[in-house]
């Protein structure tokens, strides 16, 4: 594996760790200061704006080339193949299943749309941090592309599942696991086409269809 990399390189090769630990002390901190939801909410508009916007904005150089990451890919989406499509398509059929559908007559219009807010705002910031950085920065290395930061989108979960556990089976660690599995699921598309156009809005449908909005209900029902 070639070391010589740039100062950016090493930056966001860097930025996982840091970013896991100083995550994992904000959702303690707010949750801390402010109770839940309120400070669980505050440590995730760190997370996507500090981490997902600023530093992809950062290390690529401004909003042209974070843009550019969201282009059409080569081979474009008609020309994908069946086990790329599959990659991209099946994290939808989880949340469908098993929370859209179960929980919807509990949900309220309000509770729909700002689900499908958080969705797009999920699926846009992390796609563009956690996929198009590191394909990017790393378009032939697929350890670096893929692998590395997969675990590590993974293992980030770890920090609000410390103020807010999964209810799903297995908790926390399940959560993790399954985080990593829809990473390399969407880095796989990311990496094939260049792209991050298509993971994105697979992953912006996927949470959208989790119901995010139900964890402020408080707020919004």
């Amino acid at each position: 594996m070639d070391l010589k990399f740039t100062e950016r390189q090493w930056m966001i090769l860097a930025a996982p760790v840091v970013l896991i630990a100083t995550m994992y002390a904000a959702f303690q901190g707010f949750d801390a200061l402010f109770g839940f939801p309120l400070g669980y909410l505050m440590a995730f508009i760190v997370y996507w704006v500090g981490w997902c916007i600023a530093l992809p904005l950062f290390v690529l150089g401004g909003p042209g080339e974070v843009l550019d990451l969201f282009r059409e890919g080569a081979p474009s989406f008609a020309e994908l193949g069946w086990k790329t499509q599959a990659l991209l398509w099946w994290p939808i059929i989880f949340p469908l299943a098993f929370v859209f559908i179960p929980r919807l007559s509990d949900a309220n219009l309000t509770i729909i749309l700002v689900s499908i807010l958080i969705g797009l705002v999920i699926g846009v910031t992390e796609e563009l941090l956690w996929r198009g950085v590191y394909v990017q920065l790393f378009p032939n290395n697929v350890w670096l592309n893929t692998i590395y930061p997969s675990a590590m989108f993974g293992l980030w979960h770890i920090a609000p599942q410390s103020v807010r556990t999964s209810t799903m089976p297995g908790g926390a660690a399940s959560f993790v696991l399954y985080a990593l599995v829809l990473g390399l699921s969407y880095a796989y598309s990311a990496r094939k086409t260049g792209s991050i156009r298509w993971c994105t809005v697979s992953h912006c449908i996927h949470d959208a269809l989790g119901l995010g909005a139900f964890v402020y209900s408080a707020w919004l029902m």
